[in-house]
């Protein structure tokens, strides 16, 4: 079995563990390295992020699994406390090695220093998840239904909720086919053709544009495509669009 892994995700991750840990390096938090070489400074503060980044990841996906659909702000804070608990013991036995003999005996003061670094990286993790949705949302562009549904509302209300087939022209009308019958109505081809561009459909003649899904059939005969919709009716497809039919797989 392939697990696929998101190497750009994964190399954003350690772009910000390095950033933050060079950052604490330098302003040298709690005075904790103050007696360190930069690097060897260096190497416990990113080493210390990337242990709680691991850790804090692991009770994220716990804790909103238990606790989904509770406020933000609660979410965030047993994140915190939890991924805190775990990282402190382990710092207090590097202390400890560095030879403060009296690392487990401040524990709980540890605890306390701890908690304010995760609780920052938590909040950068959940503002950075936010940016991320946003950003994807924005990549992915409308949704099909929505802007069939946003075209379907200027219908009168028999036809708003129906299931949209084709539409076809008539002169200077429009013949709107749907699961609830047709509606004719004043415009131009071309600019409801415009509205629906980001619509699972496909413009089969100068005078017809499908819905993908409006299609029960659709035949090839003597290199001529002819689709059925679901009502019944049939719909030319000129040799202008007739790639364009094929290549979207509708024969």
């Amino acid at each position: 079995m392939r697990i696929a892994i998101d190497w750009k995700k994964l190399g954003r991750a350690g772009a910000i563990v390095l950033a933050v840990g060079t950052f604490l390096a330098i302003i040298q938090p709690y005075g904790v390295t103050d007696d360190l070489p930069f690097m060897l400074g260096w190497l416990y503060w990113t080493g210390l992020i990337l242990y709680g980044t691991v850790i804090g990841v692991s009770v994220s996906r716990l804790t909103l699994k238990w606790l989904a659909g509770k406020p933000s702000a609660v979410i965030l804070l047993v994140i915190s406390t939890v991924t805190a608990l775990f990282v402190t013991p382990v710092i207090a036995v590097v202390h400890y090695l560095m030879g403060q003999t009296n690392a487990f005996a401040t524990v709980h003061i540890l605890y306390g220093f701890v908690w304010v670094i995760t609780a920052g990286m938590t909040g950068l993790g959940w503002l950075l998840h936010i940016v991320n949705e946003r950003s994807e949302v924005a990549d992915e562009g409308p949704d099909s239904g929505d802007t069939i549904r946003s075209f379907m509302s200027r219908l009168p209300l028999p036809y708003r909720n129906a299931e949209l087939y084709a539409i076809s022209s008539e002169d200077h009308y429009l013949r709107v086919h749907t699961s609830a019958g047709e509606h004719l109505f004043l415009e131009r081809l071309s600019t409801v053709i415009h509205q629906l561009k980001d619509a699972d459909g496909l413009q089969t003649h100068r005078s017809w544009w499908v819905v993908e899904t409006g299609v029960e059939q659709a035949r090839s005969q003597n290199g001529r495509i002819t689709l059925t919709l679901k009502s019944g009716v049939e719909v030319p497809v000129s040799r202008t669009f007739a790639s364009a039919v094929r290549s979207a797989g509708w024969v």
